[in-house]
């Protein structure tokens, strides 16, 4: 099992309001990625609150013997628990108001890869062939290619990519994006969009293939981000078997 994890500022923001979390057990490996919004603290406050919570579900309720169905349900309640709680939490916290954030998890277990999901920040699997995005953006601009408004090339500089349409705490009920896969010895790559809007796909895989080293991949990726401008916070998580 390798596994690598990090998160960094980046060079314009003033705050970090990502956070995150990395997994491994004897079962279990994997991790997660949540990029807040809100304005203020806020942001922070919710994608703090959402990997805090959704680590504690898993540490108290995972069970060796249950099946890879069973973990993603199991997850998938989590998202909706930490939903719950964020948009409670900021109806009687006026700062924070409005505050949502996003949240991608990945775990390899049994022979599965379990992909739970909300927002942009996306999960990827990489070989040395390809790199395959695994999740799709809940976004304005993938809502218009999937309806052929715009092509894929017109959506990275679209001035409203930024722009998601789902989001933990945003709202009183929210849908968790669940897939279960086979897992064929790919690496998975989790990472906020402060890295994926400065890196391309390729940039991604030909880093992430460069080592065996999985934390010093993930500590290149951030650097080249921050290298071509660090506009956003830049997180992410990877591993393998």
């Amino acid at each position: 099992m390798r596994i690598g994890s990090a998160s960094d500022i980046g060079r314009v923001r003033k705050i970090n309001e990502d956070s995150f979390f990395s997994y491994l057990n004897e079962n279990l490996i994997g991790g997660m990625v949540a990029d807040g919004m809100g304005g203020q603290n806020a942001g922070e406050v919710a994608s703090k609150m959402t990997t805090l919570i959704v680590k504690d579900q898993i540490i108290s309720k995972f069970n060796p013997n249950m099946d890879y169905v069973e973990l993603g349900e199991m997850i998938r309640r989590a998202f909706i628990l930490a939903n719950s709680e964020i948009y409670e939490y900021a109806k009687h916290h006026s700062d924070t108001y409005g505050m949502g954030t996003t949240a991608s998890m990945a775990f390899i277990y049994k022979g599965k890869l379990i992909v739970a999901h909300v927002g942009d920040s996306r999960v990827y699997t990489i070989n040395e062939e390809n790199i395959r995005q695994i999740t799709t953006d809940h976004s304005l601009v993938q809502e218009l290619v999937r309806r052929g408004t715009i092509s894929s090339d017109d959506a990275k500089t679209h001035p409203q990519k930024n722009l998601i349409t789902r989001a933990i705490g945003s709202e009183a009920s929210i849908k968790v994006d669940v897939s279960i896969t086979d897992y064929n010895h790919e690496t998975v790559c989790i990472c906020s969009d402060g890295l994926t809007n400065m890196l391309s796909d390729e940039q991604i895989k030909n880093i992430i293939e460069s080592s065996d080293n999985l934390q010093a991949c993930v500590d290149e990726l951030i650097a080249f981000a921050n290298k071509k401008g660090g506009a956003d916070n830049i997180t992410c998580v990877a591993f393998d078997i």
